[in-house]
């Protein structure tokens, strides 16, 4: 098994996914983020955003562990605000390993006992691209999203060549899962990459979109499900044999934030289609602010249920 994504959303699926023993999981995480600790890592010491992939290994640990907790500690003031100790950590073990940033992730992830295997999309060092509805041309990820614009197209800045494992993964897959997570910074990404699109073509892999709880600011704006659909579609070349889609109905007051926020409800507009699988995917993160995400064990099963 297979997921194709970054960010939070992929990590909530490992988090149901690793508990069942007959899966191999690997993730295959986008490295296009240009933003945060990840993005000053990256302009400062050459490397690969480490955020997302450090996200996907800590979701993949096998227990709650004194490791994991530091690995999860964001600096609040100094010098080393907002920068995260694994992603500072994960600089470490690439430097250390001769600048060798899969290697320096195969280390963390046997520290921490992994139930999978996480790769980047590719080595190169990307950037995206982004054409706006009004035809304005945006450079990287960060300032794409904050331009809180309908996106036309995207793409990369110069050639990018896929991660040989990632393209093995691919290869022997049964099942591809892609999202959730940011459609046009999470997970198209990916599928730009040479290599990635045509190994995901190729192969007979089950495709499954697990569609997000709320559209995005600044990316997917008042965009449905079959808009969501329609989109990763386009720039897979292909169809998907699977779409999971979230129906319940969300606490008042949280909506009321996310609407401040410019983020509403999916609007499901698929229901006749024969691929669609609708269920109650909320989970309620108590932090600071509620926050909606995927709960990992009810979209774990109905994952299961598309290659039963």
């Amino acid at each position: 098994m297979v997921t194709i994504g970054g960010g939070t959303g992929t990590s909530q699926i490992l988090r149901g996914l690793k508990w069942n023993q007959d899966i191999d999981i690997v993730s295959i995480v986008t490295v296009t983020d240009d933003g945060g600790s990840s993005g000053i890592l990256r302009e400062d010491f050459n490397i690969l955003p480490p955020g997302d992939i450090r996200n996907n290994i800590l979701a993949l640990a096998e227990q709650e562990t004194l490791l994991t907790k530091l690995l999860k500690y964001r600096f609040n003031e100094g010098f080393l605000k907002n920068h995260n100790l694994g992603n500072i950590i994960l600089l470490a073990l690439t430097r250390i390993n001769g600048n060798n940033f899969p290697l320096a992730i195969k280390t963390l992830s046997e520290a921490l006992k992994i139930r999978g295997r996480v790769f980047p999309a590719s080595l190169d060092s990307l950037k995206l691209v982004a054409e706006l509805d009004d035809g304005e041309i945006i450079f990287g990820e960060t300032s794409i999203v904050l331009k809180n614009k309908n996106i036309k197209r995207i793409w990369l800045d110069g050639n990018a060549e896929a991660f040989d494992e990632s393209v093995m993964a691919i290869q022997k897959a049964d099942i591809i899962i892609f999202g959730p997570g940011s459609l046009y910074t999470s997970i198209i990404p990916n599928i730009l990459v040479d290599g990635i699109r045509n190994a995901i073509n190729l192969c007979k892999a089950k495709k499954v979109y697990i569609a997000n709880i709320m559209t995005q600011p600044g990316e997917t704006t008042n965009y449905s499900l079959k808009d969501h659909v329609q989109e990763l579609e386009n720039y897979l070349g292909e169809e998907l044999d699977y779409i999971i889609a979230n129906e319940s109905n969300l606490p008042y007051e949280i909506i009321l934030r996310y609407q401040r926020m410019g983020s509403i409800p999916v609007k499901l507009d698929m229901e006749e289609d024969r691929r669609v699988m609708i269920s109650d995917l909320v989970y309620i993160l108590n932090d600071e602010e509620p926050k909606i995400r995927h709960d990992p064990k009810k979209t774990s099963e109905l994952i299961l249920k598309c290659v039963q």
